[in-house]
């Protein structure tokens, strides 16, 4: 059965890879619109508290329909039942379901699936809704299955963590989770693909979405990255801007005073208003929010707050994926 999903995945791999951009983009809009229509009912059931896949409350737990909205771990939910769950929603769905919840609480923050805060895996992120963190892990070997776990490490798997009030609930190395076939293609088309594959949720964004190419431009320009004065330190990403005088002219402070102010006045960044400066030049660097979750690797090795000591767990980071 093993190696049936693993050439399945493959052949999957190869098909996506075949495809027309033209075709890819065509379905892509299809799934954006079925996600935005769930994302819609999902929203309107969840803020007055239920769920819009079961119809339950959000605090209501019924060990006979199981629902992804466990994930809230509602009273009567345990360990085996976040297995039961992930076993048979698998991970994309459940992924899917931690991003819409988290954005509930803030956008993209709590969303950390940055690249270079990761060790390397095809799979790694961490979400954060109040009191809970939900952490997902699939390495090369585990999408290969590999030997040292029993039976279940052999066929594709993924791994999952979830701490509640800031205790393991489920560990890592709790469980070796079966993919689905269509979860164990789409990460063999990412992994046939390296760095070509960007994932766009419908409703789940999260940082690494705020600070991709496509969208970088959009952020600085409009000021759209939640960075005031007053939230400045649980917005999402973090605007350093450099102003330089072109050669035999100045900046007065006054003009920059009156932007500062407009800034504040129209709810956006200093960032996006430093570019109606005349005769100057205008450099933004974009970096991931002071607010933003932090990664839970499955090397057990935890991104801390001071910056300092961040860069110096991003080398180490770098380190890890070159061995």
């Amino acid at each position: 059965m093993t190696n049936s999903i693993s050439e399945r995945a493959q052949s999957f791999a190869k098909f996506m890879s075949n495809l027309p951009a033209e075709e890819i983009a065509r379905v892509n809009e299809l799934h954006r619109k079925e996600a935005v229509e769930q994302h819609n009912q999902f929203k309107a059931a969840f803020r007055t508290g239920k769920c819009s896949f079961c119809g339950d409350l959000l605090s209501a737990f019924d060990p006979a329909k199981p629902c992804r909205h466990w994930l809230l771990k509602p009273v009567g939910v345990r360990k085996e039942h976040i297995e039961q769950i992930a076993t048979q929603f698998s991970w994309s769905i459940l992924e899917n379901y931690s991003r819409w919840v988290a954005n509930e609480d803030s956008f993209a923050r709590n969303v950390n699936d940055l690249d270079d805060e990761s060790t390397g895996k095809l799979l790694e992120l961490t979400i954060k809704y109040k009191d809970l963190a939900w952490s997902f892990s699939c390495g090369e070997s585990d999408l290969s299955g590999h030997e040292g776990g029993g039976e279940h490490s052999k066929r594709p798997h993924w791994h999952f963590q979830m701490y509640a009030d800031g205790k393991p609930f489920v560990r890592y190395n709790d469980y070796h989770l079966p993919l689905s076939e269509a979860d164990a293609g789409f990460l063999e088309f990412m992994r046939a693909n390296p760095g070509k594959v960007h994932r766009r949720l419908a409703g789940g964004t999260g940082v690494k979405e705020l600070l991709h190419e496509s969208t970088l431009d959009h952020v600085v320009a409009m000021g759209r990255s939640g960075t005031t004065d007053d939230d400045a330190e649980s917005a999402p990403i973090k605007l350093d801007t450099f102003v330089i005088a072109e050669p035999g002219k100045t900046i007065r402070g006054a003009d920059i005073y009156n932007l500062i102010e407009q800034a504040r006045a129209e709810g956006v960044t200093v960032t996006s208003k430093m570019r109606e400066l005349k005769d100057v030049s205008v450099q933004t660097f974009v970096s991931p929010g002071p607010g933003v979750v932090q990664q839970a690797p499955r090397s057990g090795r935890k991104r801390r707050g001071d910056p300092q000591l961040r860069a110096q767990d991003r080398a180490w980071r770098e380190q890890q994926k070159r061995e």
